[in-house]
C-alpha cells in the first residue's frame, strides 16, 4: 500500500444549498434510473465534427491539440456553437488533469469510446445529438406519454440539467468557468463528477468495476459513510463523489456522505488531506481511485481546482 504524506486538515466553509437554480438549471442530482436511461442513448461521434462546433483533443500525456490525429488515442472535447474558446479550454484542462496520470489502457478505452462536450445556458445539453431527443419542445411540464423521455425520474426536465455523464459527458459552461451564473456557486467541479461516470462506464475493465462494487458493498455494510447520502445511493455515485474528493475539489457536505470531512464540521484542507482521509477511512475505495487516476502513484497531485486557475497551451 502506498502511503500519502499527511497534510494537516483545517476547517473550511460550510453548508451550501442542497438545491439551487440559475437560468432554470437544477443542482439536484440524477437518480440511478436516469443514468440507466442515459446509457441507452445513441453513441457519440468519436472524432467527427459537428457543424459550428469547436474542438480540442487531449492525448494520454496531457497534451492538447486543435487537430485530431488518428495515429494515436485522443479524447475529444467539443464546444457548442455558443461556447467560448475559454470555456472549451477550461473543460479540456479538467480532462487533462484527471487523465494524465491514469494507466494508458484506461485512457485509451475512454478515448476510443467516449467524449466530452460543453454547452451554454441558451443552448442546453440538447445541442448535442446524443441528447437532442430530450428537448422539451411541446411538453411543457408534462412527463407522460411521449413526454416521458424529456423528464428525469423525479420529474425535472433533462434539458435543465447542468451536467450529465453519458458516453459524451456534457457540462454547462457557467460551471466549468465558475461564472456568477454557476448553479453550484463554485462549490463543485461538476465536469469532474460527470466525467468520472464516463470513465467508470467506458474506461474501467470488468475487474476494475468489480473492485468498485466490492468497495461500495463493504462501505455500506460497515456504514463507513452516511448511508442516506447521494454518495451511497449506488456504486456509480460512490465512485464519482469519491473521485471529486480524491482530487480535492468537492466542497459540498450535502452529497459526499462525509468523504470530504476530516473533523466534525471541517472540510479537509486540500487534495492530499482528502486522499489521506479516504485512505484512513475507506482503504479499498482509496486503492481503486489511486490506481485509476494515478496508476498507483498517490503522491502525484492533480492540480485540479473547482474554478479555472489558468490554461495550459493548446498545440
Amino acid at each position: 500500500m502506498l502511503l500519502l504524506v499527511l497534510t494537516l486538515f483545517v476547517a473550511r466553509a460550510a453548508t451550501l444549498p442542497a438545491h439551487n437554480t440559475s437560468h432554470g438549471f437544477s443542482t439536484g442530482r440524477l437518480a440511478p434510473e436516469d443514468y440507466a436511461f442515459i446509457r441507452t442513448l445513441p453513441k457519440s461521434r468519436a472524432a467527427g465534427n459537428l457543424p459550428g462546433f469547436k474542438y480540442i483533443y487531449v492525448d494520454g500525456s496531457g497534451a492538447k491539440s486543435y487537430n485530431f490525429d488518428p495515429s494515436r488515442y485522443q479524447l475529444q472535447i467539443a464546444g457548442s456553437p455558443l461556447t467560448s474558446w475559454e470555456g472549451l479550454n477550461a473543460a479540456a484542462d479538467v480532462v487533462v488533469l484527471m487523465t494524465r496520470y491514469m494507466p494508458p489502457q484506461i485512457f485509451n478505452n475512454v478515448a476510443a469510446k467516449a467524449s466530452v462536450g460543453v454547452f451554454t445556458a441558451a443552448e442546453k445539453l440538447i445541442v448535442y445529438p446524443e441528447y437532442a431527443h430530450m428537448a422539451n419542445t411541446f411538453c411543457g411540464s408534462s412527463c407522460s406519454g411521449q413526454c416521458q423521455q424529456t423528464c428525469t425520474f423525479d420529474g425535472r426536465k433533462y434539458e435543465d440539467i447542468a451536467g450529465v455523464g453519458g458516453q459524451r459527458a456534457v457540462i454547462l459552461d457557467d460551471n466549468v468557468l465558475c461564472t456568477v451564473n454557476d448553479p453550484y456557486r463554485g462549490s463543485e467541479n461538476i465536469l469532474a463528477h460527470e466525467f468520472t461516470h464516463t470513465i467508470h462506464e467506458q474506461g474501467l475493465s470488468g475487474a476494475d468495476k468489480a473492485a468498485v462494487h466490492a468497495a461500495y458493498t463493504a462501505a455500506r455494510a460497515r456504514q463507513t459513510w452516511t448511508l442516506s447520502s447521494y454518495a451511497m445511493q449506488n456504486e456509480q455515485e460512490y465512485f464519482a463523489e469519491a473521485a471529486t474528493v480524491y482530487f480535492g475539489i468537492n466542497y459540498s457536505n450535502i452529497n459526499s456522505g462525509g468523504m470530504n470531512i476530516c473533523a466534525p464540521g471541517a472540510f479537509c484542507s486540500g487534495e492530499m488531506a482528502d486522499r489521506y482521509h479516504l485512505y484512513q477511512t475507506d482503504t479499498a475505495l482509496y486503492n481503486i481511485l489511486t490506481y485509476v487516476f494515478t496508476n498507483n502513484r498517490p503522491n502525484l497531485a492533480s492540480g485540479l481546482t473547482v474554478c479555472p486557475a489558468g490554461h495550459s497551451v493548446v498545440g
